[in-house]
């Protein structure tokens, strides 16, 4: 049985840290929620589309791992290609900008018709993307998550289908695009008002998970921080395994942070198991 249907983007990440050399590795918020899935104890597929560039071991790894790989298809747009810059306490994701990244999204945008999970796991879409997930999902929950530049340019729509969702699970830093004016507390608080439970991604701090006028505080686990990409895509997948083994939104969102201190771990998917082949991208073969 498939516990957990991911829809989202597959990327090939260019990570660098404190200003050294980039790497190249897989990466983008469907396989790290479904790496999170998995930690959490659920049976995970992933639902997205690659381009030529994606190597064919990244799949087999995900294969490998646990995760059922046969909704990554091919298209012949190049796959989605993101930049990020971690700091001293600061995170920069130059691609956002992008005219290649933003045609990608739109591209690579998934198809839910073959999704097949008991709950499916809408990471950042843009909103008609979301839109599509919900059509398809009949009675089956939806969690999903969304990215600055969805809550910049699509806050309205977002907001306006916000009720149709099971949870939502917005960073601090999108509910202050969607909630302008108002604290990061008041902001949950006012989007619960629309009808999800509100799980409020907190980075080191933890979650805040809202079920409608009742706020709870969860603190994050203590963990050695290596690297916190991905690190709330997998809560959210763990988030939605919680769900599809049947606990209740708040406890999901308690069990979620094991899975999110393990996944800041290791160099990027690694803190969440995936081993990652020594192949480097078709380009650079060539």
């Amino acid at each position: 049985m498939t516990h957990v249907s991911v829809l989202g983007y597959l990327s090939i990440d260019s990570l660098s840290h404190d200003g050294r050399a980039a790497g190249q590795q897989p990466g983008g918020a469907a396989l790290y929620a479904a790496l999170g899935a998995r930690h959490a104890g659920a049976a995970p597929e992933i639902v997205a589309s690659v381009g030529p560039d994606w190597p064919e071991g990244w799949t087999r790894a995900l294969s490998e791992c646990g995760i059922v790989a046969g909704g990554v298809t091919r298209r012949p747009e190049l796959t989605r290609r993101t930049q990020i810059l971690h700091g001293k306490g600061t995170r920069k994701s130059p691609h956002f900008q992008r005219s290649e990244w933003i045609a990608a999204t739109m591209a690579h945008q998934p198809n839910p018709a073959g999704a097949v999970g008991k709950v499916l796991v809408a990471a950042p879409l843009p909103v008609s993307g979301l839109t599509a997930v919900l059509n398809a999902a009949g009675d089956r929950p939806v969690v999903a998550d969304t990215s600055e530049w969805v809550s910049a340019n699509e806050a309205d729509e977002l907001l306006a289908i916000l009720g149709r969702l099971t949870i939502f699970a917005p960073s601090c830093e999108e509910t202050r695009l969607l909630c302008p004016g108002l604290g990061d507390d008041e902001a949950a608080l006012a989007l619960a008002a629309s009808g999800p439970c509100i799980v409020q991604k907190r980075g080191a701090q933890g979650l805040v998970v809202v079920q409608g006028t009742m706020l709870h505080r969860l603190s994050a686990h203590p963990a050695r921080v290596v690297d916190p990409t991905g690190a709330g895509d997998a809560v959210v997948g763990a988030i939605a395994a919680g769900l599809a083994l049947g606990l209740t939104p708040l406890f999901a969102a308690q069990a979620a942070l094991t899975t999110g201190a393990h996944a800041v771990s290791g160099m990027g998917p690694v803190g969440l198991g995936l081993s990652v082949p020594a192949q480097t991208i078709p380009e650079e073969i060539l």
